[in-house]
């Protein structure tokens, strides 16, 4: 594709990617596993291993992460790395995803001679508090239930205390949201148990995010990290160095790389204004979060001017004083951990394709970024609602109004009908064609305007049947609406916006973890139950 052609309106970034055509982007393609494990790794293991080994043991650690500790202090050991914001109740489903994505590629590259560990980051730097503060479940009442978290907005959402309070009030909205006929599910007692452990000794937020994560995939082997502990913070130090000295080129690299994009037709996700750096301050800890911006020979927080030694100052009081933007995060994490995969959403594979540079800049080797498995989890009354009447489920997901008319249409013996009507059409306007040739070349465009015109007739005329028979059948309108609560839930897709906790309710923990563990690392899955 030449530099300035566009992409096709249907093909989507993730892709494109998987195609191949995005490589310049990236330091290596997708299916570069070998390379990836094979590429120098030098970083400080045992003090990455002692800080992991503590935080570890504050969530619960597990055997299974003690091992996997012991393994990644070998001096060959790789990471496969995902991460996530700490969301209430592990936000959407696809944080689980992302999780075991990782989990099962590590299970795959593990070799005796280079063990391969699997890495949870949390992003506890973030700020956006309005993205982690609430988790959407749908109940047996097959209603969304959206259970929110008082945060407070401006501070790395990673400082949040954890009131005890709210892991009560989410039990007691569980509870309602679980009841049916009057009582609850079979499953409620051990949802139950897993939020009070997480909540056992948790003194923030965050380790109770850490710690659900270490009950669900500890066993598993799954370490997990916080970017804000003070001792995983200092790894990073020279690295921070470099961009204080030095910060205009890492945010000219960020543009440069969206530039790169936009002139193959693709939009930049990250975008970096005049004197802004990919860095943000909390000074004192607590407060909200800042963006530096280069300020003459200093930088300049807010609206005062702080010199170059007095921010170098605060790091070394605070090693976690200063954090990264997204256009430095990935560059970070892949300083301190010996990253040979880096398992990402679509989103994060937008704003990667504008950090290789970034990588180069502060001499980290770019990890193979692999995207992770997606699945849609199939409740058994959603199953028998599609076997019942035949429907893929990916039809139904995508657009489920569409899906719910052409049903109506068969039906009610309606389909055969339009289908017939829009062949004749085709086949004698395919006729008509031919003539005109014979006669007049030139009319060959008033027949084809003519046909699209007809055709877009029917399809409407089609539409409105289908809508007024959709209608008028209350019971086939009662199961649609259930569809798409499960599976186009506030319009958007099932593991953008479902908690798993929707579905530990129902189908119970150890199932639905155990289910997910079961799928492959890659690719779409449905998992049916």
């Amino acid at each position: 594709m030449p530099p300035s052609a566009h992409p096709p309106a249907t093909r989507s970034f993730l892709e494109a990617y998987r195609a191949g055509d995005l490589a310049e982007h990236f330091r290596r393609p997708v299916d570069d596993l070998e390379g990836a494990l094979a590429n120098p790794r030098p970083v400080d293991r045992p003090a990455l291993v002692a800080a992991l080994r503590a935080g570890a043991e504050r969530w619960g650690a597990r055997p299974a992460q003690r091992e996997a500790l012991e393994r990644l202090a070998h001096p060959d050991s790789r990471v496969v790395v995902t991460g996530q914001q700490v969301g209430w109740l592990l936000g959407p489903t696809y944080t689980l995803s992302k999780a075991v994505t990782a989990v099962r590629l590590a299970q795959r590259l593990d070799a005796p001679d280079r063990p391969v560990v699997p890495v949870f980051w949390m992003a506890t730097q973030d700020h956006d508090v309005a993205e982690m503060d609430h988790a959407w479940v749908l109940g047996r009442d097959e209603r969304l239930h959206r259970l929110h978290l008082p945060l407070r907005s401006g501070p790395a959402v990673g400082r949040a205390a954890l009131d005890p309070a709210w892991i009560e009030a989410a039990l007691g909205h569980l509870r309602a949201i679980d009841l049916a006929d009057g009582h609850g599910g079979p499953h409620l007692g051990d949802v139950a148990a897993l939020l009070a452990d997480a909540a056992d000794g948790a003194p923030r937020w965050s380790d109770a995010f850490a710690r659900l994560i270490t009950a669900l995939l500890g066993d598993q082997g799954m370490l997990v990290l916080d970017p804000l502990d003070p001792e995983v913070a200092r790894l990073w130090r020279p690295l921070l160095d470099r961009e204080l000295d030095d910060p205009e080129v890492s945010a000219d690299h960020v543009r440069y790389g969206g530039a790169r994009l936009e002139a193959r037709g693709w939009s930049a996700q990250l975008g970096r204004g005049e004197g802004a750096s990919n860095l943000f301050v909390e000074r004192p800890r607590g407060h909200a979060r800042e963006l530096l911006r280069r300020d003459g020979d200093g930088w300049r927080v807010g609206h005062a001017h702080v010199p170059l030694q007095e921010l170098k100052a605060w790091l070394d009081h605070d090693p976690t004083a200063v954090t990264p933007a997204a256009g430095l995060r990935p560059v970070l994490q892949d300083a301190v951990l010996p990253s040979a995969v880096f398992v990402v959403g679509p989103g994060e594979l937008r704003y990667l394709a504008q950090l290789r540079d970034v990588y180069e800049q502060h001499g980290v080797a770019m990890p193979l970024i692999w995207p992770r498995a997606s699945v849609t989890v199939l409740q058994p009354p959603v199953r028998r609602i599609l076997e019942r009447h035949g429907l893929d489920w990916r039809e139904v997901q995508r657009d489920p109004r569409r899906a719910h008319c052409d049903l109506a249409l068969a039906l009610h013996g309606h389909a055969d009908a339009f289908g017939s009507a829009l062949a004749v059409v085709e086949r004698e306007a395919g006729e008509l064609i031919e003539r005109v040739r014979g006669i007049d070349p030139t009319l060959e465009r008033s027949v084809r305007n003519g046909r699209r015109h007809l055709d877009r007739t029917l399809v409407t005329l089609r539409e409105k049947a289908s809508h007024a028979l959709a209608r008028r059948d209350d019971e086939l309108r009662g199961q649609f609406r259930r569809l798409e609560a499960h599976l186009r839930p506030n319009g958007g897709l099932q593991e953008r916006v479902l908690s798993p906790f929707t579905f530990f309710l129902t189908l119970g923990v150890d199932a639905v973890r155990d289910g997910f563990l079961e799928l492959p690392p890659e690719g779409d899955h449905v998992l049916t139950f």
